[in-house]
């Protein structure tokens, strides 16, 4: 810092006293004067530049601590921040890795999407799912063949090629016998599950039919996933696939809040779960308040399920 201060120091000197030089080689020293540009003004951005610097080095600082306080940094700097992030994405300590995707996701920036999917092979359980996290927000067509690509080298890894498959089927450019292929050859049901949803999404209609299938023989976790994949979809048809699910009170998802009883159920139903999903995908306003933290009676479940059948 000392010898950088020096040079500056240095630099201004030459800028603002360039008369004195010429003077002595100059016995006119008006013509001297009339060859002295004016001084140029201190760029207005130098002090905001060294703070943007500064943070960075922050930044990395925290990142090579493994403090995840960096992510909210990173979050803060946005989108500049992404350069000294991806050298970070493949240090040799896989924490430092986890913590740089968490970093981009939130930052973003330019070609992250790569990043991203190249860190779907990691040798480290965390750092692919930061990387799938990532792609889910940055995603890109871009990507197309390394997600191809990874779901065939995650073989043991079956969440993490049901999540590319998901990946896969919101791309409209993506070419449904690369996933129909895959379909054909996979013995994992939630990897084929998750290939259906995608191919269903794409517009197939055997994978459509197979799922509205797959709605009404689910139960439990299974039928939580089909849900979850009908709101993914965010179709009409796959709206109306939820119809079985509005005779099932099986609950589901636990909202309840410890030391507050009765401010939500303690449970939502696999039917109030389908209820708020289909009014999401279709947009209607029904004659209740649907929200997240309700149990709806079953004449508000015989409203949604006539408005299906119309």
């Amino acid at each position: 810092m000392f010898l950088q201060n020096a040079l500056l120091i240095v630099f201004f000197a030459a800028v603002m006293f360039p008369a004195k030089a010429c003077s002595s080689a100059d016995p006119d020293n008006s013509n001297a004067k009339a060859a002295v540009s004016p001084t140029p003004p201190t760029s207005p951005d130098t002090g905001e530049a060294k703070g943007e610097r500064e943070k960075m080095d922050v930044l990395t600082q925290k990142i090579i601590a493994k403090d995840p306080s960096a992510i909210l940094l990173a979050k803060q700097i946005g989108s500049s921040a992404a350069t000294s992030l991806k050298p970070l994405a493949k240090h040799e300590d896989p924490v430092v890795r986890e913590i740089a995707l968490r970093c981009l996701e939130q930052s973003g920036g330019e070609n992250v999407a790569e990043v991203f999917a190249d860190a779907l092979t990691d040798e480290s359980s965390s750092v692919k799912i930061a990387a799938l996290a990532g792609l889910n927000t940055h995603l890109t067509p871009s990507v197309y063949n390394q997600l191809l690509q990874a779901f065939d080298q995650l073989d043991t890894f079956p969440e993490g090629q049901q999540q590319i498959a998901l990946l896969l089927g919101r791309m409209e450019s993506a070419n449904q016998d690369d996933l129909r292929q895959r379909y054909s050859r996979e013995r994992d049901p939630v990897v084929n599950e998750g290939l259906v949803a995608a191919l269903a999404k794409l517009g197939d209609a055997n994978a459509q039919a197979k799922f509205a299938a797959g709605v009404e023989n689910s139960k439990d976790r299974e039928r939580k996933r089909y849900i979850d994949y009908a709101e993914y979809i965010n179709q009409q048809w796959a709206a109306r696939a939820l119809a079985p699910v509005l005779l099932d009170k099986s609950e589901m998802l636990r909202i309840g809040v410890d030391g507050l009883p009765g401010a939500v159920p303690e449970y939502l139903r696999a039917c109030d779960l389908a209820v708020n999903v289909i009014a999401k995908i279709t947009g209607t306003t029904f004659s209740f308040p649907v929200n997240g933290r309700t149990n709806y009676t079953d004449d508000q479940l015989m409203e949604v399920r006539q408005f299906l059948v119309r």
